[in-house]
């Protein structure tokens, strides 16, 4: 398979805003992929060579493939340099300046998707002290054979910028489609009552129920047009309908394979090789992280017995870094997994250090909070003081002892070659125990290990006292949990078998919201030469959209004002709107959606200029917070898809009705 023909998708699917759209652009691609290169494609349009669990990164800044394109182009230095700055993007700049070769070699070789991705692999892999020569060389040659097309998305997936707009969620429901049989018999089954192979209806009936977009009406409408009897237009309409089923509930098997395996080029792997029933061979494996189960939310402990029936767990809110602990080899091998997926166990030596010592076990995955502590009274500190450990590679024993922390456990979804996932969660609890028998829920500063604390309530006043004790301990607000048979743990979902009711809720809004910087706009005054003010999201998942609620000024100090546009700097869109935001207001710079900060408003209200829920609980009227205020806290334990959602806004806004 050419990556031209990759390519082109690709600049197909640049030009598309709706997730429909690009899920039928995905599905027609992967339907001309060779079966043994799936795998390889998904991952190279997901802009990856193995899942981000892993840690394998290209490594390569944008002044290296500039050398590159100088090499390969021998084009002047400052005519390169102008071209990047003036198109804000690689991609597009390598595209103009790969077009403008002035040598063209006469050993051309076509590049093939098994060449790109074996490079790739090998400038991601490449270690050591020339590993910068070799990495400027595979770069160099790929570049050198690429089209000014091929450059484009060459040099964003070394630079690791592919701007596609494509949500793992997106490619899930493109292999849905993709994996679920009975097209073609569909076309055999018109020719068999009559219709003609000549007539194209054969070849638009089996595009058509392959797409997306399609809806069942707009077939029928198709088979109708032809002048078929009624009864096979109804006996086609039940097969199309049968059809549509299946691919929602392979779509449902692959999430939940996906879950607990979040690898979707292995998952796509093991479609090709033997279709949906390959699925469920995925289980739950140490080293492989889950993704986090999540809790809704509501204003009241009362609402909250309610909910439950009259009996829940509450449970301590802690305010740190969510971790996710695999422990191997009887402790001798410990991997620390953030939300997002990230391996975070460099940054949290001592932590790996306290699990692996009081393990007891052969293997086991715990769920925890990585707290924050002042050292020898193990009082809890807020969160942002734990920030100061992420990303850090100099300097670490230092801050290990200026900041230490403590790992509270609330979950254990592993243990000792058994599933936990699927056990309720007393039981679940229980396990925690078993695993580190020597387990409190006192914040000790010399184990290092904690388990969170819980009681079991049935009286929402009892409740309500637990929770003022947990503020006053230093905790955001407490987690109710389903203490039912039912009680599972839901990998990946957001549900009501977990509320979380935060000190939030006494004060302004019933809630902070975590959205997403999608745009900025310049300063003035104090604060001319950066960004005075921010337009803010929230992601919309089910059109995979980000749609704004409030334009953002107030609660940044200096610091927060000088780290932003650093932060923002190779994130701004060149040449307007990015096609996965939908707005009707304008910033003066346009940002892809990667930045998550935490906002507090007065009240959610309804508002002719943002696209939150627009026309959903009102006609020609979407959903703003009033008076938005910055916390302070950029939510870098959580990625753009990982904000409030157009929906908990919606909620949000029926709890404050509510409430009045």
């Amino acid at each position: 398979m050419l990556y031209s023909d990759l390519c082109s998708f690709y600049g197909r699917i640049e030009e598309l805003s709706g997730r429909l759209e690009m899920t039928d652009q995905l599905v027609e691609l992967y339907r001309i992929t060779p079966l043994e290169l799936i795998e390889t494609v998904v991952r190279l349009t997901k802009g990856e060579i193995r899942p981000g669990y892993e840690g394998l990164e290209m490594g390569v800044a944008e002044k290296l493939v500039l050398k590159a394109l100088y090499m390969v182009t021998m084009l002047p230095v400052e005519e390169i340099e102008e071209e990047r700055v003036r198109k804000g993007d690689i991609g597009s700049a390598a595209e103009i300046l790969v077009g403008k070769k002035r040598q063209t070699s006469l050993f051309h070789e076509p590049l093939t998707v098994t060449r790109v991705f074996t490079s790739l692999t090998r400038i991601a892999s490449v270690e050591g002290r020339s590993s910068q020569d070799l990495k400027l060389k595979l770069i160099a040659e790929l570049l050198h054979d690429s089209t000014p097309m091929e450059a484009k998305y060459l040099t964003r997936t070394v630079c690791q910028k592919m701007r596609l707009g494509i949500a793992d969620m997106t490619q899930i429901d493109a292999l849905s489609y993709h994996n679920t049989p009975g097209i073609d018999e569909l076309g055999d089954f018109l020719v068999h009552n009559g219709l003609p192979l000549d007539d194209g209806l054969v070849q638009a009936v089996r595009k058509h129920l392959a797409t997306a977009m399609s809806t069942l009406a707009e077939t029928r409408t198709l088979i109708k047009e032809k002048g078929m009897e009624k009864d096979v237009v109804r006996s086609m309409t039940e097969r199309v309908q049968k059809i549509r089923s299946v691919v929602q509930e392979n779509r449902e098997t692959i999430v939940r394979a996906y879950n607990i395996h979040p690898d979707l080029g292995y998952i796509a792997s093991l479609l090709a090789s033997g279709g949906i029933g390959n699925m469920g061979h995925i289980n739950v494996t140490p080293g492989i992280p889950l993704r986090a189960m999540l809790g809704e939310r509501l204003p009241s402990i009362s609402g909250i017995m309610e909910k439950m029936g009259g009996k829940v767990a509450l449970e301590y809110k802690y305010d740190g870094l969510r971790v996710q602990a695999h422990i191997t080899d009887m402790g001798k091998n410990v991997i620390l997994f953030s939300r997002q997926l990230e391996n975070i166990t460099d940054q949290f030596p001592d932590v790996a250090g306290y699990l692996g010592s009081m393990f007891k076990g052969q293997d086991c995955i715990l769920e925890g909070e990585c707290v924050p502590v002042e050292s020898g009274t193990g009082r809890m500190l807020p969160f942002q003081v734990i920030s100061q450990r992420r990303g850090r590679k100099y300097d670490l024993e230092d801050k290990i002892e200026e900041v230490p922390v403590i790992l509270v456990l609330f979950d254990c979804l592993y243990l000792n070659g058994s599933e936990y996932i699927g056990k309720p969660y007393l039981e679940r609890r229980d396990a925690i125990r078993q695993a580190i028998p020597d387990l409190s829920e006192r914040m000790d500063t010399g184990s290092g290990l904690a388990l969170s604390r819980m009681e079991i309530m049935t009286d929402a006043d009892e409740g309500e006292n637990f929770f003022l004790v947990a503020l006053d301990d230093g905790c955001e607000g407490v987690m109710a949990k389903s203490v039912g048979e039912g009680s599972i743990y839901q990998a990946g979902n957001r549900g009501w078998l977990w509320i979380k009711y935060k000190k939030d809720y006494h004060s302004e809004l019933m809630d902070t919201m975590d959205l997403v910087i999608i745009g900025a706009y310049h300063g003035s005054g104090r604060r001319g030469g950066t960004f005075g003010a921010f337009l803010m999201a929230a992601y919309d998942s089910d059109d995979d959209v980000f749609r704004t609620i409030c334009k953002l000024g107030s609660g940044f100090n200096d610091r927060h004002l000088e780290e932003l546009p650093a932060l923002l700097t190779e994130l701004q869109v060149p040449g307007g709107q990015n096609p996965k935001v939908d707005t009707r207001m304008e910033p003066d710079v346009y940002i892809i959606p990667s930045i998550v900060l935490e906002v507090k408003a007065a009240e959610i209200t309804f508002s002719p200029v943002h696209t939150c829920a627009w026309g959903y609980l009102k006609d020609n009227a979407g959903l703003a917070l009033r008076f938005p205020r910055f916390t302070g806290r950029i939510r870098d334990d959580k990625g753009p898809y990982d904000a409030t959602t157009v929906r908990e806004v919606i909620g949000l806004y029926g709890q404050q009705i509510k409430s009045l």
